[in-house]
């Protein structure tokens, strides 16, 4: 008698854990399926633009790339090889940089300061360059990647982000590093300028409007917080956790009216930010010319061997089909729709921060007079 119970006590035993076990398995299966059904619909779905091809694999290099909402027409163009610039692209770049030094005494900023922080030091190849978050830092991180030395396979498999590998490479210069380089002959300086608002947008865009990074979920509560009941005035019922664009503008003008924050590096202007009024910039390119701007850089550099285009391209073309199924809107709607929240008043406003950069890299600001409430 003492063993049959014996015997049954283990079968119990065995058939407890026989089912905790398959229990935990198809529990395990059925998260991993959701997620990836999840992913499959808010990542990948498209409804409104041609579909990826299935042979296109990406790599991690590119789905960093793809990270964040951006805009439709955020892409630099098609590049099938490094082109030697016309005379037309030499005139604009010089136009450029007497824009720049034009502006700089007209608003007293030949003494700021320098924010050497923010500069890649490639002494090797003799180039200097300021990273403006969200005006092809992407495209020129990863230039500057290969320039140190990364294999592409190996930023193909990499799960760093390009920014983190790239400072591995280009320390942080101190500032008396980055003007001796910038003072040797045969260096290039680069800045890469943006359409300011279009560049303001995508950056809320990407770090606020929906699913905040971790980094900037305070924020967006914070900002949320302090200016929700306004913004509810205005707009009516508001559903979103993160904050309208209504909610970031008032954010922005009211710490400039305070005076009490300096702007984060992926909204700062440039003209703080990359101090182009105490360094001057030998090429000042823009993310609408990038290509023959780029192309400028690296043919009197004579980098062309090291960095192909081809490669960069797929990506880039990859990257415009993505955005586009994302977004299925061009950038002037998006403009119409986001500026569409905010008031003349508050338009005036904004310009009061970035009215500086407009004029300093021949910008026109006038067109949001159309976009903005009446």
């Amino acid at each position: 008698m003492f063993s049959i119970k014996r015997l049954r006590s283990r079968m119990n035993t065995k058939v407890y854990y026989g089912l905790r076990c398959g229990a935990k398995t198809l529990t395990f299966l059925f998260w991993a399926t959701l997620y990836v059904v999840v992913m499959k619909m808010t990542l990948l779905k498209s409804n409104t633009s041609p579909p990826v091809k299935d042979s296109i694999i990406l790599d991690n290099y590119t789905k960093w790339l793809l990270q964040g909402p951006v805009l439709g027409d955020d892409v630099e163009g098609d590049t099938s090889d490094w082109k030697d610039p016309d005379n037309a692209t030499l005139i604009e770049l010089e136009n450029r940089s007497l824009r720049v030094q034009e502006a700089c005494r007209k608003y007293s900023l030949q003494s700021q300061p320098i924010n050497s922080k923010e500069f890649f030091v490639d002494h090797e190849h003799n180039l200097v360059w300021c990273n403006i978050f969200k005006a092809a830092s992407s495209s020129w991180l990863y230039k500057f990647n290969i320039l140190g030395g990364y294999e592409k396979k190996f930023l193909s498999r990499s799960r760093y982000t390009p920014l983190t590998l790239a400072r591995r490479k280009f320390p942080r210069p101190s500032e008396d590093e980055l003007r001796d380089a910038i003072n040797t002959p045969g260096v290039i300086s680069l800045l890469v300028v943006r359409e300011p608002f279009v560049r303001l947008l995508s950056a809320y865009r990407d770090k606020l409007e929906n699913i905040s990074p971790p980094f900037y979920r305070k924020l967006a509560r914070t900002i949320v917080t302090e200016h929700r009941d306004a913004a509810s005035k205005i707009l009516g019922n508001i559903k979103s956790f993160g904050p309208t664009f209504y909610e970031f503008v008032a954010y922005l003008i009211s710490k400039q009216k305070s005076k009490t924050i300096s702007f984060d590096e992926h909204w700062a202007p440039y003209y703080e930010f990359c101090s182009p009024c105490a360094i001057n910039f030998t090429v000042i390119s823009k993310v609408e010319t990038l290509s023959m701007d780029s192309s400028y850089v690296i043919q009197q550099l004579g980098l062309g061997h090291l960095l192909s285009p081809r490669v960069k391209d797929r990506r880039t073309r990859l990257r415009t089909v993505m955005n586009k199924s994302r977004d299925g809107k061009n950038t002037s709607a998006l403009l119409r729709y986001y500026f569409g929240q905010i008031d003349k008043q508050m338009l005036k406003d904004l310009l009061d921060i970035y009215g500086i950069d407009f004029d300093m890299f021949g910008y026109d600001s006038d067109v949001y007079n159309k976009y903005v409430r009446k």
